[in-house]
């Protein structure tokens, strides 16, 4: 039977995650791969993990075995609610939390609450390929926003919103990830913050905020890297936080922050998703929290993956042709590298595989029919020699091609 014919439309123009058939090819043994931003595998809290559940009594296990309510685990709201308060400086007069099956069912909870086909979603180039593979699957148009050193450029924000406006073109909300952006690095500045903030109150436009690496800073304080969200007396920004990278990816847990109404109308839209996050993910991330396992967790890898980083930047300091340019996150896990005009990223992928080097290259973050000069590499699960080695390589790879 032919059912090409009755896929919706939505679907009909998805296509398979780059990375998600790169980290296929980096499980090959042998391969340094710089693609996947995952975790430290070598440091993920397993012995913590098995510790809280082998303290559970019975009650305790009922609580991680059965179904839960569609917001999230009663205590582990609170726990939330009280860290984001503490340490992010999120005001919660007014605002409310639902737990999400990882912060990816957040982008997509978001997408199916504003999107209708042809709307607009204005998003900073580059941008993380899993919001942009969730606003395409709700049929959204991506306009996207260049970036400096500074995060994304105001000005050109400006002047792209009187050019919609004058065209009849409604955004329905800026998303952006401010802290060690996924992929480029970059962090956008305290100053631009408030700029981005005044933009969106004067133009009515929310901001939904993505920010999965904030705690892994690598110079200053928590102070210096406080959400948009900390700054907003209009209610206009919807933050979304994420378990991955300060418990484990494999927990499938994040979260959203927006004003009442907004997680009301996020909840009965997660009742026809899957119910409720699995119970026995909040349950061990609620014991994790109250222990303040997540926070010496934080200041653990904080300094490994500073480390790396540094390890990143020497050798791209030390091997790269002087046309190739780099960002210097000062946090997080990517760093994104500009290529010269004559170098394929594609040609230089293959050519760096066949040498059993993997990275992404820059298409996957970029909006349709943008065009690519950059490869994004991530340093936050290999070695410190691993990194040497394949950032050496690809050098070597460029300087052949040219």
């Amino acid at each position: 039977m032919e059912i090409e014919n009755l896929y919706s439309d939505s679907i009909k123009g998805l296509k398979s995650s780059k990375i998600r058939e790169l980290m296929k090819m980096a499980s090959k043994p042998g391969i340094i791969s710089l693609g996947g931003g995952m975790p430290d595998s070598s440091n993920l809290p397993f012995d913590s993990v098995k510790e809280i559940i082998n303290n559970w009594n019975s009650k305790r296990a009922i609580d991680a075995l059965q179904y839960g309510a569609t917001k999230g685990f009663t205590s582990l709201l609170e726990r939330i609610r009280k860290r984001m308060e503490e340490k992010k400086g999120i005001s919660m007069d007014g605002q409310d939390i639902i737990v999400t099956t990882g912060s990816q069912q957040a982008l997509a909870l978001v997408s199916k609450l504003f999107l209708n086909p042809g709307d607009v979603i204005i998003v900073e180039i580059p941008s993380f390929i899993g919001a942009i593979a969730a606003f395409y699957s709700f049929m959204g148009v991506l306009d996207g926003i260049e970036v400096d050193e500074n995060g994304i450029i105001i000005d050109d924000l400006e002047r792209k919103l009187e050019k919609l406006r004058a065209n009849g073109k409604k955004v329905k909300f800026i998303y952006t990830i401010p802290n060690f952006n996924n992929p480029s690095g970059i962090t956008l500045s305290v100053e631009r913050r408030k700029k981005l903030l005044g933009i969106a109150n004067k133009n009515e436009i929310p901001i939904v905020e993505d920010d999965p690496y904030g705690d892994f800073y690598f110079k200053g304080d928590e102070y210096d890297y406080r959400p948009i969200k900390s700054l907003d007396n209009s209610d206009l920004v919807i933050y979304l936080g994420t378990f991955s990278k300060v418990l484990s990816p494999g927990i499938r847990l994040g979260w959203i922050i927006a004003r009442e109404d907004i997680i009301a109308k996020l909840e009965l839209q997660k009742q026809s998703f899957d119910a409720c996050t699995p119970l026995l993910s909040q349950v061990i991330a609620e014991d994790y929290m109250s222990r303040g396992y997540i926070d010496s967790y934080i200041l653990k890898m904080r300094e490994i993956y500073k480390e790396k980083r540094d390890a990143a930047l020497f050798a791209l300091e030390k091997y790269m042709p002087e046309k190739v340019k780099w960002t210097k996150p000062e946090g997080g896990f990517f760093v994104w590298v500009t290529l010269p005009e004559e170098i394929d990223p594609e040609a230089l992928f293959r050519r760096a595989v066949e040498k059993n080097v993997a990275f992404v290259t820059g298409d996957a973050f970029l909006p349709e029919d943008y065009k690519n000069r950059y490869i994004r590499l991530s340093y936050s699960n290999i070695t410190v020699e691993e990194i040497d080695n394949g950032i050496r390589i690809i050098a070597n790879t460029i300087k052949q091609m040219m």
